[in-house]
This record gives structure tokens, C-alpha cells and sequence, in this order.
């Protein structure tokens, strides 16, 4: 039996089974620690058994909700704290999620409890915390991960910047903050990232590793791969603005800015900040966003909770010396803020949220 953890203490407990697989080696690539957004490493070209993994989720989930159904009304930040939380020390694996068992190019499973990327773990504990049911859940997260809740390889939100802060902004559940945040003189501290994403060629630098079958066929996975890849050719080449607080103003003289960070509310989404990564060589595109977890409040001290690949599972690390570590990273600059908009988990209709 674990706790969920609430702000108010609560001491209540369910069983949580978990299936056991093993972990997959980082594959590729000296793209530095937490840069796992997917787009960057290379994934296990073999599926694992990805009904056995989802029925187990499913069990896994229908307790969760029922115990959380028990629990006084919460927040929603409240709630993706307590959700969140409760994954902690769960172990990190690299592209965890695809389109499920019968899909045409990535039969991993389409959601799961025993393991996560950073994106995954924001996806799941997103829509686990605007749903209330199994159903509701597996809805939510079709609409958070893909365009228009259509679950397809190209449908996928595949790039942070253009597709899922965009996508789901536009569909009521994420607001962008970071021009928001202030300093002393009640100005706004924000820069703006650019990135030039380029589909086509992110398609094109694909390997037979991205298609991931239940059982291996090389003949069959190169097939799929010039399909997907003749299917990449007629996307478009986007330039991504992203505004992040830039570490000039997060500190000053090696001192953390306190008026700033104290900004970031608890359930927000802290991206990780790259202006014009370019990744045209390894991965044919430029990016602008490398990593993603929770800012969660805990006794006065900001958090980050993220999956992570330096940790390998979910962990809580005080932001402000994650992102002071961070500062040396020739290429990481700064954050970006979101929040989630919706007050309450929705029953049915996770497509569009009315947020008047």
C-alpha cells in the first residue's frame, strides 16, 4: 500500500500493481543529461507487450480514481500535485508511449504506470488529473497528445513549442505565463526563443529504431519507414516563438532572484529552454525546448518533479538548483511557464475546456 500525498495530509492508501519490465539502455547520442524529450535519442526498435502493460494500467488507474473520488475537492493544482507525487521513484524510460498494438509505425502502448519520458509523465499526469474515470482518462489523453484527439504517428504532438503548447493552449487548457512574471519594478523579464522546425527533414533522419512492432520485422519495419517518411515530406517547416526568463534575470551576482521564482505557481509546467538548439545533424531540425516536469510547492521551497534520465525515475529537485546547475550548459538559456486552466476534472468532453 502506498499514500497518495495531499496538501492537507489525508492518509489514504491503495493498492497499485505494477508490471515489471525491463529497462531500456540510452541509446544515442551525447545530447546532454534531461534532454529527453524524444526527439533527440534513440527508442527501443522493438515493441514490448503493450495490451499486457495497458490492461495492467487500466486496473492501476481505476484504484487510483476511486480513491481520489473519496477525497475532498481539491484544486487542480492540488490535484496534479497529489497525482504526481504519487509516481515518484517511478523508473524512467525512453519513449515510453506510442499508438498502441494495432498502430501502423509505433506499437508501444498508448499510456502506461510503470514508466515514463519527461513528456509522458506531464501527459499522463495531466489527463489522469482532468479526468475521473478510465474512460475520461484514456479521452483526455488522446486530446493532449494528438491534434484534434486523432491517435496517428503524424497526429502526435511530437515537437513542445509548435504542437503542444500551441495545441493545447488553443484548446483551453494550458496558458502561457511567462510574460507575467515580473521583477521589483513590476516589468516583465521574459525574452523570446526562436527555432526553426523543420518536419521534412526531422522525417527524413529517421531510422528503422522508430518503427517499433510487437514483433521484430526488419522487411516490414523498412516498408513502414518509407512510408512514413514519403508521409513527412508534405508537413511544413514552422519557426517556433517560445518567451522564457532567462537566466540573466532567474540570478543575479550567483544569487537566486527570489521576487521571480516566487511567481511560478505550484502545478505549473516548467519547459526547459534552448534557443536555436540546432540539431540539424543529428536529428535534421533546429529545436527550443529540451525537457519538461512540475514546479510543486513543498514547505515554502519550489520544487521541479520530472521524470528524469539522470535520476532514471520520477524525482523532485529543488528548481533553483536544477536551473543553477543548468547555467552551464552552453546551450540551456532560460524557462518557460504554463499553467493549466481548468478548475475541475471534466466527466465526459475533454476535447475543447470552456475556461470563462
Amino acid at each position: 500500500m502506498k499514500p497518495i500525498p495531499t496538501p492537507k495530509r489525508y492518509l489514504i492508501y491503495f493498492t497499485f500493481f505494477i508490471t515489471s519490465i525491463s529497462s531500456y539502455s540510452n541509446q544515442s547520442t551525447n545530447i546532454k543529461e534531461d534532454a529527453d524529450t524524444g526527439l533527440t535519442q534513440s527508442t527501443p526498435s522493438i515493441a514490448t507487450n503493450s495490451a499486457a502493460i495497458e490492461e495492467q494500467a487500466n486496473s492501476s488507474i481505476r484504484k487510483l480514481y476511486h480513491t481520489l473520488n473519496t477525497m475532498p475537492n481539491t484544486s487542480m493544482a492540488d490535484r496534479i500535485d497529489q497525482i504526481s507525487a504519487y509516481f515518484k521513484g517511478t523508473k524512467y524510460i525512453l519513449g515510453s508511449l506510442g499508438e498502441g498494438p494495432d498502430a501502423r509505425y509505433d506499437q508501444f502502448p498508448r499510456y502506461r504506470v510503470d514508466g515514463f519520458d519527461c513528456d509522458t509523465y506531464v501527459n499522463t499526469v495531466l489527463s489522469l488529473a482532468l479526468a475521473n474515470s478510465l474512460e475520461s482518462f484514456q479521452e483526455c489523453l488522446n486530446h493532449t497528445r494528438y491534434k484534434n484527439g486523432k491517435r496517428s504517428y503524424i497526429n502526435r504532438n511530437h515537437f513542445t513549442s509548435i504542437d503542444w503548447n500551441n495545441y493545447n493552449q488553443k484548446r483551453g487548457l494550458l496558458k502561457d505565463i511567462t510574460f507575467s512574471i515580473r521583477n521589483e519594478k513590476k516589468q516583465p523579464v521574459a525574452l523570446v526563443a526562436n527555432a526553426l522546425i523543420n518536419k521534412p527533414q526531422w522525417y527524413d533522419h529517421k531510422t528503422i529504431d522508430t518503427i517499433r512492432l510487437q514483433k521484430q520485422d526488419k522487411n516490414e519495419q523498412e516498408k513502414r519507414l518509407v512510408e512514413l517518411k514519403n508521409k513527412g515530406k508534405k508537413l511544413e517547416t514552422s519557426l517556433s516563438n517560445v518567451p522564457y526568463i532567462p537566466f540573466t534575470a532567474l540570478f543575479s551576482e550567483n544569487k537566486p532572484n527570489l521576487h521571480l521564482f516566487s511567481q511560478i505557481p505550484n502545478g505549473a509546467i516548467i519547459e526547459i529552454i534552448r534557443p536555436n538548439w540546432d540539431l540539424r545533424q543529428q536529428i535534421g531540425t533546429e529545436l527550443d525546448i529540451s525537457h519538461l516536469g512540475f514546479a510543486i510547492w513543498i514547505n515554502n521551497e519550489l520544487f521541479f518533479r520530472q521524470a528524469s534520465s539522470q535520476y532514471g525515475k520520477v524525482v523532485d529537485v529543488p528548481l533553483i538548483d536544477y536551473l543553477d546547475k543548468a547555467r552551464s550548459s552552453p546551450t540551456i538559456k532560460g524557462i518557460n511557464i504554463q499553467v493549466v486552466l481548468p478548475a475541475k476534472p471534466v466527466s465526459s468532453g475533454c476535447q475543447l475546456f470552456d475556461i470563462r
